[in-house]
């Protein structure tokens, strides 16, 4: 091939298939990321008795935590529309600043076969979403979350009542393929469920920049259905 065709079809290549990992074969999650391209997709689930009393108990008008501005899980944060999530790696962490309730969680990557491995300090003003610690498996980012108190997984559309109990582990793999990004999250919950809870939530890249969400207690509280 001429020198010049090469360089063309480097061009062509490096515009039309952006790199999704690095040299090392490490993901490339880096960047803005918004909700879109697909919708949320829970997977079959089976409650257990006690999973099915509490979710009968919900009451939307006390029991969602948006309106004190506090992130009920993980799901919950990634789920909401029109928000943004901008992506940052080194070499010993993940920074993951999400639009929503102005959350910027920090965490560490590990040994996932360490018996104790680092995890992340609790997010400030954000006591529902316990404490991670990450790792590269292939071509997903995965991160590992325990320390979750009891409350509720989804608080928003059909799955508004969805609780967990202190006993949830959650796991998120994120995968990106060309411009769209995967957020796989598997909640595990014996105390409330007899299978795992799996949701899937597409993003997409965006040239948008991150906002200050700036949720208020006093100002949510007014549109809270009370």
């Amino acid at each position: 091939m001429r020198p010049a065709l090469a360089a063309m079809v480097a061009i062509v290549v490096a515009f039309c298939c952006p790199a999704e990992s690095s040299a090392q074969g490490i993901p490339d999650l880096s960047g803005n990321w918004i909700r879109g391209g697909g919708q949320v997709v829970f997977g079959p689930y089976a409650l257990t008795d006690a999973g099915e009393r509490k979710f009968q108990s919900y009451d939307f008008m006390k029991d969602d935590p948006d309106y004190g501005c506090i992130a009920s899980s993980w799901t919950r944060a990634w789920m909401n529309p029109n928000v943004l999530v901008r992506i940052t790696q080194s070499a010993d962490g993940v920074r993951l600043q999400h639009e929503f309730m102005d959350i910027d969680r920090r965490v560490p990557l590990v040994d996932p076969a360490a018996a104790n491995p680092k995890r992340s300090a609790p997010i400030p003003k954000m006591p529902t979403l316990g404490r991670s610690s990450a790792w590269y498996d292939g071509d997903a980012l995965v991160i590992d979350t325990v320390g979750i108190p009891e409350g509720w997984l989804a608080t928003m559309e059909k799955w508004a009542g969805l609780p967990q109990s202190p006993r949830m582990h959650t796991v998120e793999r994120l995968r990106r393929t060309g411009n769209a990004l995967t957020i796989e999250a598997t909640h595990f919950d014996s105390a409330y469920y007899r299978t795992p809870v799996v949701v899937t939530i597409p993003y997409e890249k965006t040239d948008w920049e991150l906002m200050k969400y700036d949720c208020r207690p006093e100002e949510a509280a007014v549109v809270a259905p009370r």
